[in-house]
């Protein structure tokens, strides 16, 4: 049986009645175009969290910035909802980087009620708490050095053995850090990537309602792709 699971480009996430009870259809939009998405993509594949879409903002101007982010997001959920199909939840994943916009992005993000994943100073922290606990202050230079050196990333892409199951290592490590307060002004390091990661947890846990004839065990865990990791 074919995945019914959507996430790349401008496809549409489409669901049936019965789907719509058993699946949150949840947005991501980036601000990288590579990393993010990739991890985002390979995430749900590890969770088989059916509707999840993963959008990367193409860059706007002289570079991207949270509130592209957040007007993106903005953008694609008003075309969902005149579809007759909305989103349950839409993320932001933005960094703090040097950007000058993420206070504006953060008020409209809330104004738009829209959920902020923000990592402090960058999203490569979320990586690294994969393979260590890292807690020094840092700058995005030495976590992308760090992550090349160590772990074998290149050019923005996720290497091809990226540990995903180590997702909830980096859960761990992310709470034991002082935690946001102020989206606009988080600690560094900090992420609330953990959050958006809660979500993606909870979506693929509600069971797939029943439909045809009932299946052996052994293709009732292929078909739902859960057999052992």
């Amino acid at each position: 049986m074919g995945s019914q699971r959507q996430i790349r480009g401008d496809q549409r996430i489409a669901k049936t009645k019965n789907m719509r009870s058993a699946n949150r259809k949840i947005l991501i939009v980036t601000e990288g175009e590579k990393t993010e998405p990739q991890y985002f993509e390979g995430l749900a594949d590890l969770l088989n969290a059916q509707a999840v879409k993963v959008i990367a903002v193409r860059p706007v101007g002289l570079g991207k910035d949270p509130l592209s982010v957040v007007r993106e997001a903005e953008r694609r959920a008003k075309a969902e909802r005149a579809g007759g199909d909305p989103y349950d939840e839409i993320w932001c994943v933005v960094d703090v980087d040097e950007h000058a916009s993420l206070p504006t992005a953060c008020a409209e993000a809330k104004r738009k009620k829209l959920q902020l994943a923000v990592s402090s100073p960058a999203f490569e922290i979320w990586l690294v708490w994969h393979h260590e606990n890292w807690t020094a202050w840092s700058t995005n230079s030495e976590l992308t050095a760090r992550l090349k050196r160590n772990w074998g990333f290149a050019d923005k892409n996720l290497p091809p053995k990226f540990p995903f199951e180590n997702y909830k290592d980096a859960q761990r490590r992310a709470r034991r850090c002082e935690q946001i307060v102020k989206p606009y002004d988080p600690p560094n390091p900090s992420s609330s990537v953990v959050e958006l990661v809660d979500q993606l947890e909870k979506a693929c846990m509600v069971k797939q309602p029943k439909t045809g004839p009932k299946a052996s065990p052994d293709n009732r865990t292929a078909r739902n792709g859960r057999g052992s990791r």
